[in-house]
């Protein structure tokens, strides 16, 4: 079922793009580079200075959805006054494209984490809290090494606009910004060698894209559809009556986040659960109706199949081994898994990207990187990260591997995304550093090591604001509006550097007039977590753990299992991304709307088929779109008034 083609077909002619040379004049990007700045001061406080919402923690991030509606608003103004100046689909769809990615960028799992990882220890070594033994493995060019900048950072109260500030995070960031740019650069070159193979080989459903598509569409039918309006009135009604209960408490409000079941299940074994929450997120619903009947099925019955696994354990006395039974190692291994399928199947990346260097120079042309450039590109960039790394003291073949770890689940989250349009995938602390010291222990190591793999914390913390899925999405869109992929391309490449700077400069910006150990939410958190464990790898460094290693190869194995009945039995329902990611954090949140948003979609398809599930479409794009405007519209409110405001994803 390829929903996402017929919208893309209907976007494709002649009437739906008739100036794709427009993007030629930099309206588009220049217009998405100044929106940019004020997006990445809006993520920032909400996410970090205030208690939520947290939009980048989502696959289809609200906030891009809401400028894309702000900016088709305006395109109807143009089009009425200045018919000339009106924006096209792939204009639109590019704007929303460098948006997302920009919002990855200053999302919750990439550069902040890195701002906390850059201020933390000098600071806190001189005030007592990091042992300053850990100071001498860390790289001074990595880290801000300024105690008075450091604590006006701190404490707040101050600006970053002072040339003594600026001057002491010049270094690190500029050192910081070349392993961003090489990083992004590896993930460009990654996305454009599967392209073919996903969008046209395998033609992938892309379900994320199907609401940007819609929403763009020449004959605005989407916004003419009762039913679309129907779900927004519910999604958007439910935002607008909680946000006014939030400040009017004498307001009822209609209780859709997550309430916890635990507390009703006291008595052992039932405890071991310990957070079994449910929740009715409209949007949630949306994006479940968007998703494959299969994957939507695994993602709620492997949830609660680890939660059975904590069940037993305590039942059958197991969990008298600490982590038993390794739910975090069983889907570090099924990405493993999965990801090495995606490699070196008979129809894998590797075997395509062959065949494409094989390819005659047309194809090459067609696509967003040549492959013999990106083929290139690719293992120049993955070189630079490498010497980066070696350069600052860790081993050739530990840089490599780490590396290599780190692009396989990258890989895997896009491939999640192309194929499913999962809700979340964070995937907690499942990243190289976690592998490397874990699985293999730490004893081979030495100090710099250490210090240089617990840097791979900040972009391996968690994968939810994970930029590499919006590069592949952003051609999706170029190709179904026709639009030459190079022009996508090379946009893409400015959106994920221009974002990079300006998650630093909004970061900093905040922290310096509000304190990032003092009015901010989450202003150090993450810091801490990661030089605690350091300090803790220094001093008491562990040896490989067995269990750990069993649990990944078992997850391994499990997920080729799934991969092999799926191949041998037609419709079997199993799906292995749905084991890999409902072990993580965030699926507690979603499970329960998930599982009503599959028998809903059950429902439908076996009563009414596909014609009925393509009428009620509409109204399950409302329920995202009702989110989006009204809840982001809360955010958006709270942070121009500079008042506390609802948040409708989060805490």
């Amino acid at each position: 079922m390829s929903r996402v083609a017929t919208v893309g077909s209907g976007l494709a002619t002649g009437r739906a793009e008739p100036r794709t040379g427009s993007l030629a004049r930099f309206r588009a990007p220049l217009l998405a580079t100044l929106l940019a700045i004020p997006n990445a001061h809006w993520i920032i406080q909400i996410e970090k200075v205030r208690d939520g919402p947290y939009p980048s923690t989502i696959s289809l991030f609200m906030n891009a959805l809401l400028w894309l509606v702000v900016l088709l608003v305006g395109n109807q103004v143009l089009g009425r006054w200045l018919p000339r100046w009106k924006l096209s689909p792939a204009e639109l769809l590019l704007i929303y494209t460098m948006l997302s990615i920009t919002t990855a960028m200053a999302g919750m799992d990439f550069t902040p984490v890195l701002v906390q990882m850059i201020a933390h220890p000098t600071y806190y070594a001189r005030e007592g809290v990091v042992d300053p033994q850990v100071l001498q493995h860390l790289p001074s060019q990595l880290i801000n090494t300024d105690y008075e900048a450091l604590r006006a950072y701190f404490v707040g109260n101050s600006t970053l606009y002072r040339w003594e500030h600026i001057r002491a995070w010049l270094t690190p960031v500029a050192y910081w910004m070349v392993f961003i740019a090489l990083l992004w650069w590896v993930m460009l070159c990654v996305v454009s060698l599967v392209r073919r193979a996903w969008t046209e080989s395998e033609r992938l459903a892309f379900p994320l894209v199907e609401l940007p598509l819609q929403m763009v569409e020449p004959s605005g039918r989407l916004w003419r559809a009762p039913l679309m309006w129907a779900g927004f009135a519910v999604a958007g009604g439910i935002n607008l009556l909680n946000g006014l209960h939030y400040w009017f408490p004498t307001i009822p409000e209609i209780p859709v986040k997550h309430q916890d079941l635990a507390p009703f299940m006291p008595d052992r074994p039932w405890n071991a659960v310990q957070w079994l929450p449910i929740s009715f997120y409209p949007f949630v619903i949306g994006i479940g109706y968007l998703m494959p009947l299969d994957l939507v099925f695994s993602c709620w019955f492997f949830y609660l199949f680890w939660k059975g696994q904590l069940v037993l354990s305590a039942a059958w006395g197991w969990d008298i081994t600490p982590e038993f039974p390794y739910i975090r190692e069983q889907g570090i291994g099924a990405y493993l898994g999965i990801g090495l399928f995606l490699l070196f199947a008979r129809h894998g990346v590797v075997r395509q990207v062959l065949t494409q260097l094989r390819s005659g120079t047309e194809s090459q042309v067609a696509e967003a990187i040549p492959p013999r450039i990106a083929v290139w590109g690719l293992l120049a960039g993955i070189a630079g990260l490498v010497i980066f790394l070696v350069l600052f003291g860790m081993r050739f073949s530990v840089a490599l591997a780490a590396i290599a770890l780190y692009l396989v689940i990258a890989l895997v989250i896009t491939r999640i995304r192309a194929e499913f349009g999962a809700p979340v995938h964070d995937q907690h602390f499942s990243g190289p550093d976690h592998i490397l010291t874990r699985l293999t222990g730490m004893q081979g190591y030495t100090g710099r090591e250490l210090a240089m793999i617990n840097f791979f914390y900040w972009f391996n913390r968690a994968y939810r604001s994970h930029p590499m899925p919006f590069a592949l999405e952003g051609l999706k869109m170029a190709q179904a509006t026709r639009t030459p992929l190079p022009t996508f391309a090379v946009w893409m490449l400015w959106a994920g550097l221009w974002g990079a700077l300006l998650a630093f400069w909004a970061y900093l910006h905040n922290a310096y007039r509000y304190g990032a150990g003092a009015e901010f939410f989450q202003g150090q958190l993450f810091g801490m977590e990661a030089y605690n464990r350091l300090t803790n790898w220094l001093t008491l460094p562990q040896e490989a753990h067995r269990g750990a290693q069993t649990a990944t190869v078992f997850g391994a194995l499990v997920a080729g299992g799934l991969m092999w009945l799926r191949g041998q039995f037609y419709g079997f329902p199993l799906h292995p991304i749905g084991f890999a990611i409902s072990g993580s954090w965030a699926m507690n949140l979603v499970w329960f709307p998930l599982a009503l948003a599959w028998g809903i979609k059950l429902a439908i398809i076996r009563y009414g088929g596909l014609p009925l599930y393509r009428r009620l479409l509409p109204f399950f794009l409302g329920l995202i779109l009702g989110e989006a405007v009204v809840g982001m519209g809360w955010s958006l409110i709270g942070v121009a008034a500079n008042i506390p405001a609802y948040s409708f994803w989060g805490q």
